[in-house]
């Protein structure tokens, strides 16, 4: 049976309620799962409920101005945001791109005008959540990889042995302890610390005490 394909969330965040309401009902109509905050303080907490995938900001809010919300939601929940203003200003528009949002839209009378910008908006937005995962994943791989070269170059020091002979030696103590061979080599290198900080003994594990 195929999982039905969840709705893509979006947050209104405008002191103007008739619009707002407004922009709510289109979305609404357009199969997104539309809600709307009229602060900027309702916002933050609308978010920190359910993140939505795409929030539009008005730039002029009670209290904080739309450009810092939008800010803080990108900065701190890394929610995309689309600033929405009701002038045609090109310098608020800089500003708005220079604190991350994926677009700027002058208020119409006619808001269907929004929907392919907004259905823009989104897949760019997902593209920039994936490419940060994958620089995540990447960054993460290279640690483990660091970790690994550095543990063999330890033990090769350490046991006056070659690199293969180390390598292998790490790997087989990963295979005895069923645990991943960049945990061991980290595990290594900190016992490794410790020695050299004048604490004796290694950190224990499951799998026992590793030695060079």
């Amino acid at each position: 049976m195929k999982t039905p394909t969840r709705k893509r969330r979006i947050l209104v965040v405008d002191d103007d309620i008739a619009y707002a309401r407004l922009l709510v009902e289109l979305l609404s109509r357009a199969g997104y799962d539309v809600s709307a905050t009229h602060t900027a303080q309702d916002a933050i907490g609308a978010v920190v409920i359910s993140a939505p995938d795409l929030a539009l900001v008005d730039v002029c809010l009670p209290g904080d101005s739309g450009l810092i919300l939008g800010a803080a939601l990108h900065s701190q929940f890394d929610v995309a945001f689309v600033i929405l203003s009701g002038l045609d200003d090109l310098e608020i528009a800089q500003q708005a791109a220079q604190i991350g949002a994926i677009a700027y839209l002058v208020k119409t009378g006619n808001l269907h005008n929004y929907l392919p910008a907004i259905h823009t908006a989104l897949a760019r937005s997902e593209e920039l959540r994936e490419l940060r995962r994958r620089e995540a994943q990447l960054s993460n791989a290279l640690q483990q990889t660091r970790a690994v070269s550095v543990a063999t170059g330890v033990m090769m020091e350490r046991s006056r042995l070659n690199r293969e002979q180390a390598f292998e030696r790490l790997r087989g103590l990963a295979r005895t302890q069923r645990r991943r061979l960049s945990d061991v080599a980290e595990q290594f290198l900190t016992s490794v610390e410790c020695l050299n900080g004048g604490v004796s003994g290694m950190p224990r594990s499951s799998g026992g005490v590793i030695k060079s």
